[in-house]
């Protein structure tokens, strides 16, 4: 079966099985996120030979712009004024939940009888949780423009930053048992340099740019010229050792304080849908549902421990950034959905 052919297949696989299943937990009234998950498990490896994905390196390097896109849309939707309200009670709340989760998961790593260097690695993976599950829950929700919801994207947006320098400190105690602090210095540079520059040059260059081609009142430019900034800035973050969706996310942010941004939200929502859908199944595809009774002890006891340590470190958190019960017990919930987290080994 030729390359060509075998992506047309698997794609077909892919929208006709998530047709399905979307169908399904929408008549269920449940989230569209488990129906994308449950059938990225059924066309994965794992399940049906005969019936899987071939070319699934293809298919997640796809996804990848599913993240992208989706992060670029939610910065959209926000708009840098929206950010800046939230700006220092979201970094007191990211840094506490994040520092209390790594000690939480080390702790839990050493009780499970791990060594120091596997249980650093297992407080990192809880430390952050998924912005793509949880911007994409908010969306669907109705709850994005809330309290709860902006405070959880500014700790995600805390979480994403923090988690490229923790990657990078971890990559370096994975491969050679040190860490390169002149490496990490650097990194720590270039990500302050890159965000200041993506927002303030951003500010400058992007809407006017917008605005011009707005003019032609096309749909299809307008959704053009968005796609090239989103991924323009994207592949920019992404040579500076950075997050690509983050890049997206912060160029997304600055024009969504623009007069275009509601009509670029709306020739972009398809596409963003589309590739979206294809970074769930993605992430289903890579389920092993047989392997999971060798693991459920563990894996029951984590999850426990990241749920309660989430829920109660970003509620009292919230609380003590000066806002009401209800909201910090919002925020506190709505944190709990664990990122995927790749091991430097």
């Amino acid at each position: 079966m030729t390359g060509e052919f075998s992506l047309v297949r698997d794609f077909a696989i892919i929208m006709a099985t998530a047709g399905v299943t979307l169908v399904l937990f929408r008549r269920l009234h449940q989230p569209p996120i488990l129906g994308y998950l449950l059938a990225g498990i059924i066309v994965g490896p794992f399940i049906l030979k005969g019936f899987s994905v071939l070319d699934t390196g293809a298919i997640r390097r796809l996804a990848d712009l599913g993240i992208v896109l989706l992060l670029f849309g939610i910065g959209l939707e926000f708009g840098w004024q929206r950010i800046r309200r939230v700006g220092f009670q979201v970094l007191l709340i990211g840094t506490v939940e994040m520092l209390f989760m790594l000690a939480v998961g080390y702790r839990l790593g050493r009780a499970l009888g791990w060594n120091g260097t596997e249980a650093v690695f297992l407080g990192a993976a809880l430390s952050i949780s998924s912005s793509a599950i949880l911007s994409k829950m908010l969306r669907d929700s109705g709850k994005l423009h809330r309290a709860e919801g902006r405070l959880i994207m500014g700790i995600l947006v805390v979480e994403d930053f923090v988690a490229v320098i923790m990657l990078a400190v971890l990559s370096g105690t994975a491969t050679t048992g040190t860490m390169d602090l002149q490496h990490i210095g650097l990194l720590v540079g270039r990500l302050i340099v890159f965000t200041v520059s993506a927002l303030v040059l951003g500010a400058l260059i992007a809407p006017r740019l917008v605005g011009f081609v707005a003019r032609y009142q096309s749909g299809e430019t307008l959704l053009i010229a968005g796609l090239a900034l989103c991924f323009g800035v994207a592949v920019m973050a992404e040579q500076l050792g950075l997050s690509a969706a983050a890049g997206a996310f912060l160029i997304g942010v600055v024009l969504g304080d623009t007069e275009h941004s509601p009509k670029m939200l709306e020739v972009m929502g398809p596409v963003r849908d589309m590739f979206g859908a294809l970074f769930f199944v993605s992430i289903g595809m890579l389920v092993d549902v047989t392997a999971l009774w060798h693991f459920i002890g563990p894996a029951l006891i984590v999850s426990v421990v990241f749920i309660a340590g989430k829920v109660l470190v970003n509620t009292a958190a919230t609380f003590v950034a000066g806002h009401d019960t209800r909201t910090s017990l919002r925020v506190g919930t709505g944190m709990p959905q664990v990122a995927s987290f790749r091991w430097p080994w």
